[in-house]
């Protein structure tokens, strides 16, 4: 099974829910984190103002007397960390010296040197993690002066609890807005994509030959989709009515050399002198060469639509597609006529479709050889400013001033047209040049004969 077929084709609505759905998440994470922070600040500097103002208390119960510190220990201040009934606390009154006064002797120590300020820190103690403060002080006496350190711990089970608390009730919180915010994203979702699902419940009902342009309201973002598809159908639309309006122009064209053919079959066929048979038969050679002609021109015409609507453009050198031209067209004609070539640069590039603009040059040809009279065919390409020339004159009647603008449209003869011909070699030429950008004019000769120029863009070097 090739790759195309086993991949199946991914949904731009499922898509952007996912990444609008990944991004949510990852927003909450990163709220639910910032709230575990919060939490673990908001208990810490709750506990620690207590923690703080034991210590401080304590410390003010230290006094020197006769160079021998006494202390007259509050222990309503110790009560009110003890109110967390799953804590632990524990104290220590000590000198400059580490040598404790009165406490727990194997707190650990405090990281740094205590200073005026209060110093807090979390140790390992007693099994379990505890946060700590040092507060230090000088204490004068009239006989004496020294330093004196408290320091007060209390484990932290009150305070995971409480933080644990925050980020219960943030976690809640965090919950339902994800929800909300996830259904939002999901009815955003649907609002976004309603207009494509109107375009596309629009382009439904219509009829198969329907092609006119969509006239939903849609987003900004989606202006150039729509203006790109309405551009399309368009296109598509003028393919269709070119499709339509050719058929019914083959099919009128072709009825009439048909009926004279049959009609001519059934008076041969009827015919009993040889004579008027042969000459029958002589009708329906050139109704059938007739047919021929039409028929190869038709076929030719439809190449030359399906491959200007295709654009498949690339840089063709004119010096090569003129001689390549004359090389085609020149041995169907005959008697061979004679050709004065002139070529003015030795390479002339344009954007194009090589057999396009050879189909177009050799119809050009055909038509001089034709109608063009006894004289030489004169075929030039020359450059003038931005544009690549081609010229090709006969000695033939030239055209009338009506005909020069009605003889590019399909079927469409001049006046003075001889028979024989189908009215579909300059429309083919016509459309050929209009399809490259150009421009093709016809005119009159002073001295007498048709001059046809095509002018091309040609590509700068």
């Amino acid at each position: 099974m090739p790759k195309a077929e086993a991949r199946a084709p991914s949904s731009l609505r499922r898509t952007l829910t996912l990444y609008l759905g990944v991004l949510l998440a990852v927003f909450a994470v990163a709220l639910l984190f910032a709230a575990r922070d919060y939490g673990q600040r908001a208990a810490n500097r709750s506990y620690d103002h207590l923690l703080v103002s034991s210590a401080l208390s304590i410390i003010d119960s230290v006094a020197l007397v006769d160079a021998q510190w006494q202390v007259d220990l509050p222990y309503a201040s110790l009560d009110l960390l003890s109110m967390a009934p799953d804590d632990r606390v524990f104290y220590r009154v000590f000198d400059a010296r580490n040598r404790t006064v009165t406490g727990y002797a194997d707190l650990p120590p405090p990281p740094r040197t205590p200073s005026d300020e209060p110093q807090l820190f979390d140790a390992h103690y007693s099994g379990e993690t505890v946060r700590f403060v040092v507060v230090s002080r000088r204490v004068s006496s009239p006989s004496a002066q020294a330093e004196v350190r408290v320091q007060v711990g209390q484990t932290r089970r009150a305070r995971e609890a409480v933080a644990q608390d925050i980020v219960n009730r943030a976690l809640l919180a965090i919950g339902v807005l994800s929800l909300l915010s996830l259904a939002l994203v999901a009815f955003g979702v649907h609002r976004a994509f309603r207009p494509l699902v109107k375009v596309e419940r629009e382009l439904s009902r219509r009829e198969p030959s329907d092609l006119s342009p969509l006239d939903a309201r849609v987003p900004r973002e989606m202006d150039q989709m729509v203006a790109a598809l309405n551009r399309f159908m368009a296109r598509l639309s003028s393919s269709n009515e070119t499709l339509r309006a050719f058929m019914a122009e083959a099919a009128h064209q072709m009825r009439t050399p048909l009926a004279a053919l049959r009609a001519q079959a059934q008076l041969a066929l009827d015919d009993d002198d040889p004579e008027d048979m042969r000459r029958s038969l002589a009708a329906i050679d050139r109704n059938a060469t007739h047919m021929s002609r039409l028929l190869n021109q038709l076929l030719s015409d439809a190449s030359v639509i399906h491959r200007s609507n295709l654009q498949r453009f690339a840089p063709v050198d004119m010096v090569e597609t003129v001689h390549q031209a004359l090389h085609e067209a020149l041995p169907q004609a005959l008697p061979a006529p004679r050709v004065q070539l002139a070529v003015g640069v030795a390479s002339s590039r344009v954007q194009g479709d090589a057999l396009l603009l050879r189909e177009a040059i050799k119809n050009l040809i055909d038509n001089a050889i034709k109608y063009g009279g006894d004289g030489s065919l004169q075929v030039a390409l020359t450059e003038e400013g931005s544009f690549c020339v081609v010229t090709i004159a006969d000695h033939g009647p030239g055209i009338s001033p009506g005909d020069a603008e009605r003889v590019f449209e399909r079927f469409a003869r001049g006046e003075d047209a001889a028979p024989g011909g189908a009215g579909l070699g300059l429309a083919i030429v016509k459309r050929v040049v209009d399809s490259h950008g150009g421009q093709i004019d016809l005119s009159n000769r002073p001295t007498g004969g048709l001059v046809a120029t095509i002018r091309l863009p040609r590509l700068h070097a």
